[in-house]
Formats: structure tokens, C-alpha cells, sequence
């Protein structure tokens, strides 16, 4: 609780409020990533979070993976959100481009706050911007169904999925997924099956 005084007319005002965050979200740096994975590993918990912060270290080595867009969420210069949209090719479909959401963090504090939605919806209007085709995600129907991902595609993912409506994607360029046919070829940081 913040105590903040006004003097006026020689009469003490007290007022009362909480302490604002102010949050800003920026496309990371080489310098971010040991503060991303740091993220990523307290915001999935044990076991999975130390798997998903290699994934993350990973994903940034892989010249497979590139060209990527990674986004944080920083709070008072606090990194405690972060998502990444890694390329992939579509099989046949050499001048798609096509990219992968994966992984998307929010550290426990913050989640619930609507920042995962920010993240996803600023990093689909910058990959849009930058010409890209599709974005594809392994996830929560009922999350990224709000940005816009569908089921309604023909892109098979590289392996056999136990939720297969969870594997979805959203056209950034109109008539893309009606072309956009086959299989798809994710970074070789995320081509180990247990991703999938």
C-alpha cells in the first residue's frame, strides 16, 4: 500500500492506492534468454519446467529455428512473460511461410491477467507485418481458439497426436490454408516426440 500526501490550502490530504506495475512488452534479446528460461522454468513447475527451459535454450541455438520471434512481458524491468514463434516448412509448400507457437510462458504471478492473450495477439500482428502465412499451435482449444486458431486445416504435424484437436492454425494471409497442404517440418529443437 502506497501512503501519498498533498499538501494544499495548509490542509494534509492522505490518499491510498496500490503500487501500478508498469508492464511492457518488447521483442527479446541474447541478453534476456538465461531470465526467459528462468521464466519458463518457474511458470510450468517441476518436472516440466526444467524440460521446457532447455527447450527454450535450445530453440534460441537452432539456426533451424530461424527466423524466430521471441516477445517478453517485463514488469518494473522484470522479464515475467515471454513467447516464441519459431519457423517451420510445410512439405510441398516451399513459399509458405509458416511459423509455430511454442512454448508461451507467464510467470504464476501474473497469469490470469490477460497477458498471454497480449503476447500471442502482438506476436501475430508482427508476423503478419512481416509477411508471414500461417501460425500453428499444439494447445488449449479453448485458449487460442480466442486469437483465432482453428482446427479447420489440412497440416499434419509431425507425429501422431493424442488430443488432435489441440494441433491448430491460424491463416495470417487469406486463402493460405485452403493451398497449404501435407506435413510440417519444425525446427530441429522441437522435432523430439516428446513435445508432442
Amino acid at each position: 500500500m502506497l501512503k501519498i500526501y498533498f499538501a494544499r490550502s495548509g490542509v494534509l490530504f492522505v490518499a491510498y492506492g496500490l503500487i501500478k506495475n508498469i508492464m511492457n512488452i518488447r521483442e527479446s534479446r541474447n541478453t534476456d534468454i538465461n531470465a526467459i528460461q528462468d521464466l519458463h522454468e518457474e511458470a510450468f513447475g517441476e518436472p516440466e519446467g526444467k524440460v521446457i527451459a532447455q527447450l527454450v535454450g535450445d530453440i534460441f541455438e537452432d539456426e533451424t529455428a530461424k527466423p524466430l520471434l521471441s516477445l517478453i512481458v517485463e514488469a518494473n524491468d522484470e522479464i515475467v512473460g515471454n513467447i516464441i514463434f519459431s519457423s517451420l516448412n510445410v512439405e510441398g509448400h516451399p513459399n509458405v511461410s509458416a511459423y509455430i507457437l511454442a512454448p508461451l510462458a507467464i510467470c504464476s504471478q501474473y497469469q490470469r491477467q490477460g497477458w498471454g492473450m497480449k503476447l500471442i495477439n502482438t506476436g501475430l500482428e508482427k508476423l503478419k507485418d512481416n509477411d508471414a502465412d500461417i501460425v500453428l499451435v499444439l494447445g488449449d482449444p479453448n485458449y487460442y481458439q480466442r486469437s483465432g486458431f482453428s482446427t479447420g486445416h489440412h497440416l499434419q504435424p509431425p507425429y501422431p497426436l493424442e488430443y488432435p484437436d489441440a494441433w491448430m492454425a491460424l491463416e495470417l494471409k487469406p486463402g493460405t490454408l485452403i493451398k497449404a497442404k501435407g506435413m510440417v517440418h519444425c525446427a530441429s529443437a522441437l522435432s523430439s516426440a516428446e513435445y508432442w
